[in-house]
């Protein structure tokens, strides 16, 4: 299985490898071409400082009207004019050239600021935080490993979930579940998820959050490296996933997309924003999603989802207030799968283009809805007040036939149940904080104090007339018993968490310290209405988390950090004894590098994750659960993300991870479904032909090594790759995009953590989007 791989690493690090090289590339466009001037979105007395460096031109400007305002991106402007006024976008301030050159940049009473559309939107590399960051810093200026997926590269791949979408973080996705959900890790250990910095329903372990949520609606996803208990609360033991949805801005914006592809699918997309008021400081938007498909690649069910998205912004200097809610629609049929023949350990050799137990409308059924609101208040120049609140209502439904095991005689036959089941979760959550900004002489102090409110409830069913059947995939020609009917209540369960936290920010020369801590109340209690019985569990934890950045140079900067996560458990052993809670820590250093005049950044890091245990099913009773012994992992991350010549952009990313437990295990020692090596790099480059015609091409590599399937090392999934290749031609008002995924046709698997159940992933297909702008 090594030399499997080894075939496609070489490839990935001759990429890297050229990075050095690629970085010399854009000075001899730019000796030619003098004028052109790229500056990133600074605060605006910066950024109008870096214009006057770079050009030589006078810039004159009212400290008192920019105040500490921010600039918008200021791209290949090709004159010291030109990027005073990108840089200024829709600030309500004046700019203009005196008789001698000078460039006078006045404002007349409080500036108004509207909103304007997110980077993340508009370009693949992203430099401002939002929700990720509760100190308003820069990612570059944050002491931690951060990888951002913006949806422009998200339309551009044609991704259509997040499955699709964090191939490009190095974040192993495992689909091998039957419960609705897909589960994420983060160098070889859970991912807590977020939605706009807040918990989702199943943020407690009872689910899985933010996995639900539509594509359409997505501005970015901010995937942060390392446990993060501080921002997270609890259940944040790898790494944390914040979905950050779409705002409004006061652009005026009407576009239309339509997508079709293979096995019958067909979406349409619609997003209208504009400004409701004279002045810019009211804002609507509308995102509307459909889509249909008459199967999936496994012959199941096909994909079939509504979203409704409707979002109301006012914005001026002092407040930004945003109102939004989403409903949303999901049906989507099981990733097809094989089980291994337990004769060969080998996968059984059946197809997968048609259902393993001869029924399509196997799947699952998901309905949410949620409410948002966010406002940040400017009350001085050193006092900043948050408030973000959020409630979810989710409920899923599975249909799904559930694999138990497969007869050892190897001749097909399997242990399967016929019974349905269902979930709904609602979760309420609210996090409110204050910044406070001071200077002592050389020193800038700031300061986060802030409380955390999070409230899950989970109800769930299934059918007390379902059965165990065993069944021949290979011999059968008919389905199973039919489906039983949901029809009694499983269990009730609730959980609350109350966090208190702060954090302390100082900077000195070209330091910058950070200490944060929070204090965590988890209040749990679960009635089991099958068995009769109740259970109940109070969790205190008190995590710090300490990180510094030191800038070497204006491009340069290293970092180091030391991170922790929290997760309680409720878990009762076959003694009736709740098992210990599950504590990791992060230790991290590494270095930040932009390049190209800001417009790539460069992430690398080496890392040491440590868990406390780990919670399994007991081998020996698989009724209960047990504690073994914790997990550490050691590796490298790297991440890149920006453009290396107008035109040309590159996003990718690698981690290599070794895995370990911390004492030797009766039951095994390899760590279960989790790939040394995960690697990603996306590559576009579109070219101008005329002001109305551009044309371009992007190319991706996608893959991961072996994962094993148990703690015996019995059966490795092998090594995984995929080339997908997109074609992009836009005219005026219209965009299309032609791609085809996995360009090869190559068998690839996904990783599992059962025997019985080995996804099989995407095999070629296409789609085609055609979009069109009406203003």
């Amino acid at each position: 299985m090594k030399t499997l791989f080894a075939r496609g690493v070489p490839h990935l690090a001759a990429l890297v490898a050229t990075a050095p090289v690629m970085a010399s590339l854009p000075y001899a466009p730019a000796q030619a071409q003098a004028t052109r001037i790229t500056v990133p979105a600074l605060p605006l007395a910066e950024a109008l400082q870096r214009i006057e460096t770079a050009t030589g031109a006078t810039v004159v400007y009212d400290g008192t009207a920019i105040g500490d305002s921010m600039s918008m991106p200021v791209i290949d402007a090709t004159t010291a004019l030109d990027a005073v006024r990108q840089a200024t976008g829709r600030l309500a301030v004046s700019v203009r050239a005196d008789e001698t050159g000078r460039i006078i940049v006045t404002g007349a009473g409080d500036i108004v600021v509207t909103a304007r559309r997110d980077e993340a939107e508009t370009g693949l590399l992203v430099r401002a935080t939002t929700t990720s960051s509760r100190t308003g810093q820069a990612l570059r200026d944050q002491p931690r490993n951060t990888q951002v997926i913006s949806s422009r590269l998200l339309e551009e791949q044609q991704a259509q979930t997040m499955t699709d979408a964090l191939r490009n973080a190095g974040v192993t996705v495992n689909t091998a579940t039957v419960q609705g959900g897909v589960g994420y890790s983060v160098r070889g250990f859970g991912a807590g998820g977020l939605v706009n910095g807040l918990p989702a329903a199943g943020s407690d372990g009872s689910g899985i959050a933010g996995t639900t949520q539509p594509i359409a609606n997505i501005e970015r996803i901010e995937v942060l490296k390392g446990p993060d208990a501080l921002l997270a609360g609890i259940e944040s033991l790898g790494g944390t996933i914040n979905i950050v949805t779409k705002k409004p801005s006061a652009e005026t914006r009407l576009a239309m997309a339509a997508e079709t592809g293979s096995y019958g699918q067909g979406r349409l997309t619609i997003d209208a924003n504009r400004a409701i008021d004279a002045d810019g400081t009211v804002s609507a938007r509308v995102i509307g999603a459909a889509s249909t498909a008459d199967r999936n690649y496994g012959g199941y069910r096909g994909n079939k989802d509504f979203l409704f998205a409707p979002g109301l912004r006012f914005k001026n200097a002092t407040t930004d207030l945003i109102v939004s809610a989403s409903v949303g629609e999901q049906k989507f049929g099981p990733t097809p799968f094989v089980p291994l023949n337990p004769r060969t350990n080998r996968p059984f050799d059946v197809t997968t283009t048609q259902p393993l137990f001869r029924r399509k409308d196997q799947g699952i059924e998901i309905n949410t809805t949620q409410f948002a609101a966010d406002m940040t208040q400017k009350v001085t120049d050193w006092l900043t007040v948050v408030a973000r609140g959020q409630h979810q209502k989710t409920y899923v439904n599975v249909q799904q036939y559930s694999p138990f095991g497969v007869f050892p005689s190897g001749d097909g036959r399997m242990a399967i149940s016929n019974s349905r089941s269902a979930q709904g979760l609602n979760s309420d959550a609210v996090d409110v904080y204050a910044r406070f900004k001071v200077a002592t002489g050389p020193l800038d102090h700031l300061l986060v104090a802030g409380y955390t409110y999070v409230d899950n409830d989970t109800t769930a069913f299934s059918s007390s007339t379902s059965t165990v059947l065993t069944y021949n995939f290979l011999t059968a020609t008919q389905p199973p018993r039919d489906f039983a009917p949901i029809n009694r209540t499983d269990s009730i369960s609730s959980s609350t968490q109350n966090g208190y936290y702060a954090q302390y920010l100082m900077k000195a020369w070209k330091l910058s310290l950070l200490a944060g801590v929070r204090h965590n109340v988890v209040d749990t209690a679960s009635q089991f209405l099958v068995w009769r019985e109740t259970a109940s569990n109070h969790s205190v934890a008190t995590t710090p988390n300490f990180g510094l950045v030191f800038d070497v140079t204006d491009d340069i900067a290293l970092f180091g950090s030391l991170a922790y996560g929290y997760a309680p458990t409720s878990s009762i052993g076959r003694d009736r004894r709740k098992l210990p809670d599950i504590k990791s820590r992060n230790a991290e250093a590494g270095v930040k590098i932009t390049l190209f005049g800001d417009r790539m950044l460069i992430n690398a890091s080496y890392f040491r994750l440590r868990q406390s245990n780990l919670i399994i099913t007991d081998p020996t009773d698989f009724l209960f659960p047990i504690a073994v012994p914790g997990l550490q992992s050691t590796g490298i991350d790297l991440n890149l993300s920006g453009e290396i010549l107008r035109g040309w952009t590159m996003q990718g990313a690698y981690t290599r991870t070794d895995y370990k437990y911390l004492t030797p295990s009766d039951f095994g020692n390899v760590v279960v479904a989790q790939p040394k090596d995960n690697y990603s790099l996306y590559t576009s480059y579109r070219h101008s032909f005329d002001t109305a015609l551009s044309g371009g091409v992007g190319a991706g590599l996608f893959g991961r090594s072996s994962a094993s399937v148990d703690m015996t090392g019995s059966y490795y999934v092998p090594p995984a790759r995929q080339i997908d290749l997109n074609v992009f031609l836009k005219s005026g008002a219209i965009d299309v995009n032609l791609g085809l995924r996995n360009l090869f046709d190559r068998r690839n698997y996904n990783v599992t953590y059962s025997s019985t159940y080995l996804p099989v992933a995407e095999p070629r297909n296409w789609r085609l989007t055609v979009g069109y702008r009406f203003r």
